[in-house]
């Protein structure tokens, strides 16, 4: 696919998962991600839509040269600029407050109401600790561990659905291929489209491609806590998503197939070790070039 194709497809977060490791691979991707990184970390307010797309298309529309895709980034910048300084405004007036995690570092915070979050790498929280006793509610991007104290409904909103409880353990994993909820104490009701879906003690629930799947944990506290990530019959590309939560690389997967299903497991301190968990079972070499990793078939 195009690389412009990809990046509309990007901003619309209409990307497949193959399409987003295609995107990743992308020599200009490092500045489209520190755009949406910037941006994200608040929510913008209405602007003119068409606009600013007809500012993107009409760049999109030129030829594909080093002087029209930074003039490109530009604009995309400087629309992300307006609606960054505005919505900075708005969330100073709302009193939220925002918390994010970068690659391989990890965060716990304490709520007002002595309720427990500890963010694993990359995540991004947010809250309003102004009207915290009347609605405990906050938006998460990532992956966090939850110890809540006893009290009004607690709601995490995730893009994939809501999580509440009224108090007790659990582990919330909310990525652009799906969302994963792990209870380890009392219950929690998971809102996906509209459906309720009621965990107890030591049950999880995955959902990916519109499909909701029960399991039981592995364990008794979530694999990131002890620097590990497990993954159980994931395409590889879902793998690789993971590997840069905690690694500061990108991937070339040209040379192999990225739908190929992985289980197993990679450790957070050791990239050569982490590497090797994930190339060896799926008969894979891979070479580091600067911060990029080149995966090729044996």
């Amino acid at each position: 696919m195009k690389e412009e194709e990809l990046i509309k497809k990007w901003l619309k977060d209409e990307l497949t998962e193959q399409e987003l490791v295609e995107f990743k691979q992308l020599d200009s991707y490092s500045s489209y991600a520190k755009i949406s990184d910037f941006a994200h970390r608040f929510k913008a307010p209405k602007f003119d839509e068409k606009a600013s797309k007809d500012v993107l298309d009409s760049h999109i529309s030129k030829k594909d040269t080093m002087r029209s895709r930074f003039k490109w980034v530009a604009s995309i910048a400087a629309i992300i600029v307006v609606i960054f300084g505005l919505s900075k405004v708005l969330n100073l007036e709302k009193g939220l407050q925002t918390f994010e995690t970068e690659i391989a570092n990890t965060q716990t915070l304490h709520l007002p109401d002595h309720s427990k979050v500890q963010l694993s790498s990359k995540t991004f929280l947010a809250y309003n600790p102004k009207n915290w006793e009347s609605k405990r509610s906050l938006e998460l991007r990532g992956e966090a561990y939850f110890e809540v104290a006893k009290g009004k409904t607690f709601t995490v909103e995730t893009k994939h659905g809501l999580i509440q409880v009224l108090g007790t353990e659990f582990n919330v994993k909310s990525r652009s291929y799906g969302l994963e909820v792990t209870c380890y104490e009392g219950a929690v009701l998971v809102k996906i489209d509209n459906e309720d879906h009621i965990l107890k003690k030591n049950q999880k629930l995955i959902f990916t491609d519109k499909n909701v799947e029960r399991l039981t944990p592995e364990s008794d506290t979530p694999d990131w806590k002890t620097k590990s990530t497990v993954l159980k019959s994931k395409p590889l590309g879902v793998v690789l998503e993971e590997f840069t939560n905690y690694y500061d690389v990108s991937f070339e997967t040209s040379q192999v197939d990225t739908s190929r299903l992985y289980t197993g497991s990679f450790n957070h301190n050791d990239i050569e070790t982490a590497l090797k968990s994930i190339t060896l079972p799926l008969n894979l070499t891979y070479q580091i070039k600067e911060r990029k990793v080149i995966l090729d078939n044996k």
